[in-house]
């Protein structure tokens, strides 16, 4: 598997809704909680540096169901931190279904919007994390997003992907009908591994940028956590 795919996947389909999407939604949220991304997101955005700040804020690239987010908004409830956190996603079904996913939290709103086009830019936040949802982008592309696109981030920049390889496709393909996944969730997953970046591509693209300090490691489960720090502007 030397070189990524560039098939769309179906939950790219911005006008997917009903009950596909939600099934879809309800298995990437019991992929991200019980196959570790959860857990490492969280731990990522504890780790770092912003005891100062009184009000953290957060951005979600490619929110999806709202799973994640709403995990980090418990996470961050239980530590008593005052935050707000924008979910940010290009479909307004999905975007409706974490609405309802997350009602229970005013610190958390969602906006729609498309990020892959070239006029998209972040808001102003603390921390901009993206989960799933970086490989839609090129090589290009993604250098380019992070050279030009990331100026309104404080802290840092917390993305966590899949990284592609011929174990992790087989063993997926192997072992994804018996875990409690939708049709969608199974096809799309071994597209979306097919797609993803490898280390050395991350390494790649990074050198392409003027990111000078980051963190580029291999998590459980063939994944890949990047955090690319910004000068402190509190």
């Amino acid at each position: 598997m030397n070189s990524r795919s560039a098939k769309q996947e179906q939950l790219d389909n911005l006008s997917l809704t009903g009950e596909p999407l939600h099934k879809a939604l309800q298995s990437l949220a019991w992929i991200n909680r019980w196959l570790g991304n959860y857990r490492s997101t969280i731990k990522a955005v504890l780790a770092v540096n912003h005891a100062e700040k009184k009000h953290l804020k957060i951005i979600d690239l490619g929110c999806g169901g709202g799973d994640l987010i709403l995990a980090i908004a418990k996470a961050l409830r239980k530590k008593n931190r005052t935050f707000s956190i924008v979910g940010i996603d290009g479909n307004s079904n999905s975007l409706n279904y974490a609405r309802e996913k997350c009602a229970g939290f005013e610190e958390i709103t969602f906006e729609e919007a498309n990020i892959l086009s070239p006029a998209f830019k972040p808001p102003v936040c603390d921390i901009l994390i993206s989960s799933h949802f970086i490989y839609h982008f090129s090589e290009e592309e993604l250098a380019c997003f992070i050279n030009t696109k990331l100026s309104g981030i404080n802290i840092a920049f917390i993305c966590s992907e899949l990284e592609r390889s011929r174990i992790a496709f087989f063993l997926f393909k192997l072992t994804g009908f018996l875990l409690p996944l939708s049709k969608i969730a199974r096809q799309d997953g071994l597209l979306a591994i097919k797609r993803s970046f490898t280390k050395k591509e991350w390494l790649i693209i990074l050198k392409k940028t003027t990111i000078a300090v980051f963190s580029l490691r291999r998590v459980l489960l063939f994944r890949i956590q990047l955090i690319l720090f910004f000068d402190n502007k509190i």
